[in-house]
């Protein structure tokens, strides 16, 4: 008797576990609401497609979308930068990272569908990562997002060995979600995601900055400045980068728009002060960085460039 009821008890577990697997995900149910904004349906059809080799769908997913940008490249030119020959896949840290050497800005979305959805109608393919296994026994897949229909429920794929692998909402949210809903929109450094936030697109534009060149970087950080006019870390982006390419007109007035943004930002009126001596501006240069002292007086990063800028202006008297 003691048997049967623990068999009873597992069956009963078996039977709440089946119940939960076949129930709508939750996302699933939000976006039957149909937000007003976003087509019904939308296909980029014209995204590339290069079938998966063995473990090949992150090198298949990125080639593709890299394409779709307009740059030339093969999955064999990206499976030695991602491909990880032990574990038989890429990982997503060595994805974003590849991303980058082609200087496009790989940007994580929030992990919701609307954000996917909003994405593809803008006309950004989304790379995400599934899981298409269990949770125990994980089977990570890359696939490329192309297309939706909010009235039939579907997703559209480029997926493996399928050009168009069409999924049901919510088989495709359950694989996702065993991903942690990992999804990336990929764009050109002076594209803005639609459905990014200040704070996330300037995070990623600062890692973007230490890998690339200052120029990829500057068009990004004119693209954050035109979305965010209010945003003065996308103004002192701007200047930092516009700096580093020799522009010290434009990295000035990048700064002096910061300023008049938050007047008590110290690193802009130290960053205004270089910018102003580069143009022989000495005075000018010497009143900015007596400013970010007022504001910081004991900082000795500060007090170093009085020093340095006190020299420099020395030496073009």
């Amino acid at each position: 008797m003691h048997l049967i009821k623990h068999a009873r008890v597992a069956g009963m577990l078996f039977i709440l576990a089946l119940a939960s697997a076949c129930a709508t995900p939750l996302q699933t149910l939000s976006i039957r609401e149909k937000p007003p904004d976003i087509p019904l349906q939308q296909e980029l059809t014209s995204t590339p497609f290069y079938p998966q080799l063995d473990y090949y769908c992150g090198p298949a997913a990125l080639a593709a979308i890299v394409n779709y940008r307009d740059i030339e490249v093969q999955p064999d030119d990206i499976a030695p930068l991602i491909y990880v020959p032990d574990l038989k896949g890429s990982l997503q840290e060595e994805v974003i990272a590849a991303a980058r050497r082609f200087n496009l800005l790989p940007v994580q979305l929030d992990g919701t569908l609307e954000s996917i959805f909003r994405e593809i109608a803008s006309g950004n393919p989304v790379l995400v990562l599934q899981n298409l296994g269990l949770d125990i026994y994980p089977k990570w897949h890359y696939a490329i997002v192309i297309g939706y229909d909010l009235d039939e429920e579907t997703i559209v794929l480029r997926s493996g060995t399928r050009k168009r692998l069409v999924r049901s909402f919510s088989l495709f949210e359950r694989t996702w979600k065993r991903a942690g809903h990992w999804s990336l929109a990929i764009v050109a450094p002076g594209q803005v995601p639609v459905t990014v936030d200040a704070e996330s697109f300037l995070k990623t534009l600062i890692e973007f900055e230490q890998t690339s060149g200052s120029y990829p970087a500057y068009q990004g950080y004119l693209s954050a400045a035109k979305k965010w006019p209010s945003s003065a870390l996308a103004r002192i982006g701007l200047g930092n980068t516009a700096y580093a390419l020799g522009e010290y007109q434009k990295s000035e007035d990048a700064y002096k728009d910061a300023l008049q943004l938050s007047p008590v930002m110290a690193e802009a009126w130290n960053n205004l002060a270089y910018a102003l001596a580069q143009q022989g501006k000495t005075d000018e240069s010497l009143n900015a960085i007596t400013q970010a002292l007022k504001i910081s007086p004991d900082n000795k990063n500060y007090l170093d460039s009085l020093g340095e800028l006190k020299q420099w202006g020395g030496s073009t008297n």
